[in-house]
């Protein structure tokens, strides 16, 4: 097993491809050659001689990006660091993202929340006064908990370590659960303030609840990377990472209790039911089928993560040779700690496991008509944390493609929170992590029309993780 390489490796600049641009000042053009400097700069070389005076403002930079051409407005280059040296390109307006532009093909902007400051400020008019009262009550709120938690942790600032962590241990037992029932109290009334929204609704409101105690969710790191994603997305490995730690983190004794709060709530106590689930529905399956090891079992993990489950799915050292995994995610940083997983176990077991990793997205999965030829087939594929984002049409096509890639006889394990989730609007407020749920007749829905497919619907311990059983009959 080759554990994936992660992609925040550092960046080889003299391998990435120059750019053409034309540069503008006054009645002079100059064509230039560009390559990757810094996330808002770029190194810049004259094709023939350069300007008379060439350090300086420009009034206009025009950058033809592959299929792109990219207008930055006024721009300054800097003097070299030596002769020989590139002068390096600052835009002054339209200050591009050149990581993103050079590296992902996606083009963003430094100021481009500037630009729709109209648009956001707007925002606040078409709040429900209720709603209002209600935000404020919990900016209110939070700032007053805030403050008292802040003073009482300058007050045993000054204490040995071993002290100081005692302390902070009494006071997040005997205080924090007033913040918590407070907060719950907030998310009580919020249901039904937002009752007969719809979608557009939701949006502004939570996008307004969030920004008025911004500071606040920051403190806290679960919240914070929900609100930031920093990979892109919702729902990456380290947030499930810290649903399955389930502990105190933070710089603050406020942080860490505000970070407490949802990786305790239903929905995260839902994620860590699933990484125990899954294990046992493997080896429920393993003994459906006889071992062997020219004919290992074989499943397939879509969306994988960073794939903790297998910990406790590869219990025996036979394990090792009678079972092969295809662990399948579109974030190479989530294969990478999946590797990682790997390697742990390898180690415990003190043996090489049969590992694939397919580092692909939904997109490439539905529009790949040779799957099977590329992936094998499995006698059992379960997907946890994918089917949530789905639309009914998309996760329909991606169901039937994963059912085609099983064995007769083999079954699927495929995970949807349940629409009863009583974290649903404490996500979508405050964590901003809006998913699609369903309904156990809409979630078996998706599975109308395979061919000799039995299905079921099961759920874990608190009815939030729904799970589609599938089956193929063997003829």
């Amino acid at each position: 097993m080759t554990t994936p390489q992660a992609d925040n490796q550092s960046v080889d600049n003299e391998q990435r491809t120059s750019l053409n641009g034309r540069l503008v000042r006054g009645d002079q053009s100059y064509d230039v050659t560009l390559r990757y400097a810094s996330q808002y700069s770029l190194w810049l070389r004259f094709v023939d001689a350069p300007a008379e005076n060439p350090v300086g403002v420009y009034d206009h930079l025009t950058l033809n990006a592959e299929t792109l051409t990219i207008e930055t407005g006024r721009c300054e280059i800097l003097p070299p660091a030596h002769d020989q040296a590139d002068f390096r390109l600052v835009a002054l307006e339209n200050i591009h993202d050149f990581k993103k532009l050079l590296f992902d093909g996606r083009v963003d902007v430094l100021d481009n929340t500037a630009r729709n400051l109209p648009l956001v400020l707007s925002y606040k008019d078409n709040i429900d006064p209720a709603f209002r009262e209600h935000v404020a009550d919990i900016a209110y709120d939070l700032s007053i908990y805030h403050n008292l938690f802040d003073r009482l942790d300058e007050e045993y600032a000054g204490e040995p370590p071993e002290v100081a962590e005692r302390i902070q241990a009494g006071i997040l037992a005997s205080l924090g659960p007033q913040l918590h029932a407070c907060i719950d109290e907030h998310i009580q009334r919020l249901e039904s303030l937002i009752a007969g929204f719809d979608g557009e609704q939701h949006s502004h409101h939570g996008y307004y609840l969030r920004k008025l105690i911004w500071g606040d969710l920051l403190t806290a790191p679960f919240i914070a990377r929900t609100n930031l994603k920093p990979r892109g997305y919702i729902g990456d490995s380290e947030m499930m990472a810290m649903c399955y730690r389930n502990t105190y983190e933070g710089d603050s004794t406020f942080g860490k209790l505000l970070h407490k709060h949802p990786v305790s709530a239903p929905g995260a106590q839902a994620v860590r039911n699933r990484r125990e689930i899954i294990p046992q529905l493997i080896r429920t399956q393993l003994a459906r089928w006889p071992a062997s090891v020219e004919a290992p079992f074989k499943f397939l993990s879509v969306a994988c993560g960073p794939a903790r489950e297998l910990a406790d799915m590869y219990v025996d050292p036979q394990d090792v040779e009678r079972i092969h995994a295809s662990l399948l995610d579109q974030d190479p940083a989530a294969l990478y700690e999946a590797g990682k997983t790997v390697e742990s176990i390898e180690a415990q077991l003190d043996g090489k496991l049969s590992v694939d990793f397919i580092r692909e997205s939904v997109r490439t999965l539905l529009s790949t008509r040779e799957l099977k030829e590329r992936w094998g087939d499995f006698h059992f594929i379960y997907s946890m944390g994918l089917f949530d984002y789905l639309t009914p049409p998309v996760a329909s096509a991606v169901l039937r493609k994963l059912y085609a890639l099983l064995l007769p006889g083999g079954e699927m394990a495929i995970g949807n929170f349940h629409e009863c989730n009583p974290s649903r609007y404490y996500m979508d407020y405050w964590l901003d992590w809006p998913i699609i749920y369903r309904t156990e007749e809409s979630f078996t829905a998706l599975a109308e029309g395979l061919k000799g497919a039995e299905t079921w619907i099961e759920f874990d311990d608190t009815g939030v993780q729904m799970m589609l059983r599938i089956r193929k009959r063997e003829s």
